[in-house]
């Protein structure tokens, strides 16, 4: 069972003829279903609001095999993002997100609703908003606690947050409990813009030293470090190009599927051999290049991935 803390955003993007079309989002929620696309237990344990976005969330997640975890539904309205995409395929956000669902919790509701099988809770990105931080720290220690792995999706978003130091200071804070960490080198840049690349994954590794880090590098691949030992993939290129919204999501979410296999939960995370890590990589690149081949988040399935995989 892999659970999920995050955000759920209405994503509502402008077409040419003057048309706003909502679609559901939020990087956690697009990594619960992709996770489950590959046929793992999943629990999202978020609220989700009682307004008619929320039911849309509800029957989405119920479609694709994701457990609603949170006892009951939020009177908070749902978030809102209003999405540009621009001429490269790249998305930019404005997002509405004082007073909604998804951070109508508290840390003893979201330890309650802990699945009792959980091995990986994932987390991350707007999840680590410096105000809600004190109520989501308990939640991971109490997660650490019980034994199970945790995940963060850094997926840095400074001009969505209260305050930038605390936002960074939170990140760091979470990434020492950390076992399975992704960062973009956009995010990077943007947690620490003083520092080159490798300074920052430097600065990630130390703040998480046993940890996994997995790093996306867009058209340059994706590398896995752990220990000494570093692993990387080329890019796989789609069979066409849409945009990349969700990339990163279905990404990591292969990963991790992967790594649940790979990684039993009685074994050191320092004792895993990279190079058996090498077809999980691979995997996780393609299935985010079938997601960039489509319009918004739109993960493989584990057929459709195995498929393509015998073909690649």
């Amino acid at each position: 069972m892999i659970a999920v803390i995050g955000e759920n955003v209405i994503d509502i993007f402008s077409e040419a003829d003057g048309r706003f079309v909502a679609k559901t989002g939020g990087s956690p929620l697009n990594l619960a279903i992709a996770c489950a696309l590959q046929q793992v237990p999943v629990s999202y344990l978020s609220p989700l609001s009682s307004d008619a976005f929320g039911d849309a969330f509800r029957q989405l997640l119920q479609s694709r095999g994701v457990s609603a975890g949170f006892p009951h539904p939020s009177t908070a309205p749902s978030s809102l993002a209003f999405v540009r995409i621009d001429a490269q395929g790249q998305p930019s956000y404005s997002l509405y997100r004082q007073g909604i669902a998804d951070r109508d919790y508290t840390a003893e509701q979201l330890i309650a609703a802990l699945p009792a099988d959980c091995r990986i809770l994932h987390t991350g990105s707007l999840a680590l908003e410096p105000q809600d931080a004190a109520k989501l720290w308990p939640v991971l220690l109490a997660a650490k606690h019980r034994g199970i792995r945790l995940s963060v999706d850094i997926n840095v978003r400074l001009q969505f947050v209260t305050d930038v130091d605390a936002y960074r200071a939170v990140i760091e804070q979470v990434l020492t409990l950390a076992d399975y960490i992704k960062a973009s080198d956009e995010d990077l840049a943007a947690l620490y813009p003083a520092f080159s690349l490798q300074n920052a994954v430097e600065k990630i590794r130390t703040l998480a030293p046993s940890a996994l880090l997995a790093l996306t590098c867009g058209a340059e691949g994706a590398s896995l470090y752990l220990g000494t030992q570093v692993i990387s993939q080329a890019v796989i290129q789609p069979t066409v190009f849409i945009d990349t919204v969700g990339a990163g999501d279905t990404f990591f979410a292969n990963l991790l599927v992967q790594l649940l296999q790979l990684h039993p939960v009685n074994q050191l995370l320092t004792d895993l051999d990279l190079t058996v890590c090498q077809s999980a990589l691979k995997r996780a690149c393609l299935a985010a290049s079938l997601n960039i081949a489509k319009a918004g988040c739109q993960p493989p399935d584990k057929a459709t991935l195995d498929q393509a995989l015998a073909l690649c």
